[in-house]
Parts: C-alpha cells; sequence; structure tokens
C-alpha cells in the first residue's frame, strides 16, 4: 500500500496546466522556448517522475523521463512542441490516475495508521514478540477491518495469559485463554493456603488477573472458546466494541509489562 501525495500532485498538476496554458496561447509557436524556460520545466519534471514513479504510474513515468532526455539534451523545442509534449503528459497522468484506486483516511485514523504503536510503548519492548500483532491491529483499525484488528489484538492479549501461566507453572497442554480460570483459581484461595511460588507472585496476580478477565469477558458475545480454541460466532465487530477490547488488552499488558519490569518474577 503506497501512501498518496496528494497535494503534491494538485500542486504538479497546476503547474503544468500553467506551463501548457503559456505554451499554447504565445503568439509565434514556431519559436523556440528559451533554456533558462525548458531547465525550470525540467526541475518539475523531476519531482514528477519521483512520484509517478512511486504510485506505480509506469506510463507518465516513462514519458516524464522522456521529457527529461529532450531538457538534458538542450535539444531545440518550440513553444508548439512543448505544449503538444506537455498536454500529452497530463492526459497519462490523468489515464494513470483513473486505474488507481485511492482510500482517504481521516488524520486520526491516518496517524493510528503511521504511528500503530503509540501507546504501547511499556508493552513491545518487554514483549517483542507481540510487536507485529499491535501493529497489524492498529493498521486495520484504522482501515475499519474491525474483526481483523480484534483477531491481532487478542494474540497479543493470550500471548500474556501464557507468559503469567508459565510464571506460575500452571501451563496446559494446549497453552492459551484455558489458563485464565487456573490464574483466577489461585488467587481466590487464601494466602496461606498457596504454594510459595504462589505466594511470592501473589501481587502480580491481583494486578493482572482482573485484567485478563475483562479482556476475556469483552469478546464473549462474539467468540467462544472450545478445546482452549477461540472460535468466532460472529465477525461483525463495531468500532466501540473493537476499541473496548483492543483498551482493555493494552490495559493488561500495560501492567504486566510493568509488573515484570519491577522484578516480579
Amino acid at each position: 500500500m503506497l501512501q498518496f501525495a496528494a497535494d503534491r500532485f494538485v500542486q504538479i498538476g497546476n503547474i503544468l496546466r500553467e506551463l501548457e496554458g503559456l505554451c499554447s496561447i504565445s503568439r509565434d509557436l514556431e519559436k523556440c522556448v528559451a533554456s533558462e524556460s525548458v531547465e525550470q520545466v525540467g526541475s518539475y519534471l523531476k519531482v514528477l517522475n519521483v512520484v509517478c514513479a512511486g504510485h506505480g504510474m509506469v506510463s507518465s513515468s516513462k514519458k516524464c523521463q522522456r521529457i527529461l532526455e529532450i531538457v538534458k539534451n538542450d535539444t531545440p523545442t518550440s513553444f508548439g512542441e512543448w505544449h503538444v509534449i506537455l498536454k500529452d503528459l497530463r492526459e497519462r497522468i490523468e489515464d494513470d490516475l483513473e486505474s488507481q484506486y485511492f482510500l482517504h483516511l481521516e488524520p486520526k485514523e491516518a496517524n493510528l495508521y503511521n504511528q500503530p504503536l503509540e501507546g504501547w510503548e511499556d508493552v513491545f519492548p518487554r514483549f517483542p514478540k507481540v510487536r507485529h500483532n499491535i501493529q497489524e491491529s492498529s493498521r486495520c483499525f484504522a482501515l475499519e477491518r474491525y474483526g481483523a484488528a480484534v483477531f491481532h489484538i487478542l494474540l497479543v492479549a493470550e500471548y500474556g495469559v501464557i507468559q503469567v501461566a508459565t510464571l506460575l507453572e500452571v501451563n496446559a497442554d494446549k497453552p492459551g485463554w484455558s489458563q485464565v480460570e487456573r490464574l483466577q483459581k489461585i488467587l481466590k484461595k487464601p494466602y496461606a493456603e498457596r504454594s510459595e511460588l504462589e505466594k511470592k507472585h501473589s501481587k502480580l496476580l491481583e494486578d493482572v488477573v482482573p485484567l485478563a478477565m475483562v479482556v476475556k469477558d469483552s469478546w464473549r458475545h462474539k467468540l467462544t472458546h472450545v478445546d482452549n480454541q477461540i472460535v468466532w460466532e460472529d465477525t461483525d465487530f463495531s468500532p466501540m466494541v473493537a476499541e473496548e477490547i483492543i483498551s482493555a488488552t493494552r490495559g493488561f499488558m500495560r501492567k504486566l509489562a510493568l509488573a515484570l519490569k519491577k522484578g516480579k518474577r
């Protein structure tokens, strides 16, 4: 996916129209354009060529390159010839743009897409393996693919649950969400009845297990848990529901990362 520099295209389009117009209103179309004017055209076309090539506009880019050869060789070219050349370039740009499909992101969504890790600074340095899914969740949300955003963020949350379960040595044969119940059972036990390992990490359990339950409860109406696997019953997530799940996961993972960073393991 490419970022569309709309402002640059507008600017260049206006320049091309101005240059084309100047050539067309010349009284003597046979008169050659002055070298300094040709060089000015060339400076605009160098920028335009980079933009066109970067957006996969092959025809327009090739035309720019051919015109730049004329500029480079200082080939004598009349006002009439320049009018035809620039008109052809403008039409090629219009044709290439018609074959492109652009999606518009509002500033908030654009920032989320370009800065997908914003707000997660306490999490991904401690758990680098979740970085990819955090990024994908943010970008899917920015593109209004809310089901996909939830899918990726639940992988992040599940990773956190597995880390806590591993620390407390309550791993199952298939690590995953079923371990939340095991952690909750430990937390419900009176302190005196807990093992030495469980006592050692009691504060960690108190900090993160309730948040893990919030995350799990946040998707209970959309998903179900069968054989330690998440089964999707309804992938049609509203932005509000998706945002709540992401927010709950961020709180859980941030609390876990900070707790482990302080040596509670």
